[in-house]
């Protein structure tokens, strides 16, 4: 029965745990002195926690199975200033900043360094590629030149002679040119006279104006009309390497003549029609070309040339070269005025 003189707040229901007397501030722990020595200060009054109060056996038995509580993380107490947080790095702040180094100072110390052995295994490979690419490109020029037939050789060979000599020829008018210039009483009349020298000069080029001179007659009976236009142009090719200065074709059937010039076409309209220039040619044909007589002469006799590929066709055509002293080519060619070229302006010119 219950004591009527007791205070209701003091009265404990039954099956209750007392509750924990207050515990008395205790001597600090060795953690608490660690934590004092990091700089953490310590709660006011820290006091220890009350012990629990056994359960009854009752209440074991009524109260629910519960996880376990998880340890909450020490925080600090409303008297603690917390750590500031670390600065970022701002360049151009208070704190130095070593300047970069100059590129012609990154130049000298890499210059200065001494290479490692990696550096000249891979200076040595790129000499001994760079090497073996000249070696190669050597090695296929001598292979062209070994593996040529010794007629081709010779024909080179003369190609090449040939074209020496012109170059020496222009370069001794050029000269002569310049002291005429230089040392002539009147210039302006010196001036002139090679101006119309050279016109002459393009215009025998050009086959505007007849020329005359040293060369040959080469003539090709082909009474099958088998000889085709690119057998012609291959022989105006060749003339024109030998140093042909000025070429005419003539039919002799019909007694058509062609100037020949950088624009002369060379057609087959059928099988037994040929066509130089726009003009229908009729065997035999007489190419007439001055120059240099033994050059041009040696160009169409070779072997494996022109003569030789006429007669070796096998179709009746024959081909004969005569050399002369004195010839005349006086067959002219009409130039059309250029559709879109026009001469270019002088460097002081204004366009």
């Amino acid at each position: 029965m219950p004591d009527p003189t007791a205070d209701p707040a003091d009265a404990v229901p039954d099956g209750a745990a007392a509750p924990a007397e207050p515990v008395r501030r205790s001597e600090p722990t060795e953690y608490e002195e660690h934590e004092a020595r990091e700089g953490r200060a310590e709660p006011d009054e820290p006091t220890e926690p009350a012990a629990p109060a056994e359960p009854s056996e009752r209440d074991a038995r009524d109260a629910p199975d519960e996880p376990p509580e998880r340890e909450e993380p020490n925080e600090p107490a409303a008297g603690d200033e917390p750590a500031a947080p670390r600065q970022p790095f701002v360049p151009g702040g208070s704190r130095f900043t070593p300047a970069a180094p100059s590129g012609t100072q990154r130049l000298w110390n890499a210059v200065r360094q001494k290479p490692d052995g990696g550096q000249v295994l891979v200076a040595v490979l790129v000499a001994l590629l760079g090497f073996s690419a000249v070696l190669q490109v050597r090695s296929d020029d001598d292979d062209a030149l070994a593996s040529a037939r010794r007629d081709d050789l010779v024909q080179i060979l003369d190609g090449l002679r040939r074209q020496a000599d012109r170059l020496d020829d222009h370069v001794t008018e050029l000269e002569s040119d310049r002291r005429d210039l230089v040392s002539g009483a009147d210039t302006e009349a010196a001036a002139l006279e090679q101006a119309e020298e050279r016109a002459r000069s393009t215009g025998v080029l050009a086959g505007t104006i007849p020329a005359s001179g040293p060369g040959i007659i080469m003539t090709i009976s082909d009474p099958d009309h088998a000889v085709s236009a690119f057998t012609m142009l291959r022989a105006v090719n060749e003339l024109r390497v030998a140093g042909a200065e000025a070429i005419q074709i003539r039919g002799g059937g019909n007694d058509e003549a062609v100037r020949v010039v950088a624009s002369t076409s060379f057609e087959n309209p059928s099988s037994d029609v040929l066509t130089v220039g726009g003009k229908e040619l009729e065997p035999p044909y007489d190419i007439t070309a001055i120059g240099d007589p033994g050059e041009l002469s040696g160009a169409m006799t070779f072997a494996g040339g022109i003569v030789a590929s006429i007669e070796d066709d096998g179709d009746g055509a024959d081909a004969t070269v005569d050399e002369y002293d004195d010839l005349i080519v006086d067959v002219l060619h009409e130039p059309e005025a250029p559709q879109y070229a026009r001469p270019a302006p002088d460097d002081g010119d204004d366009e």
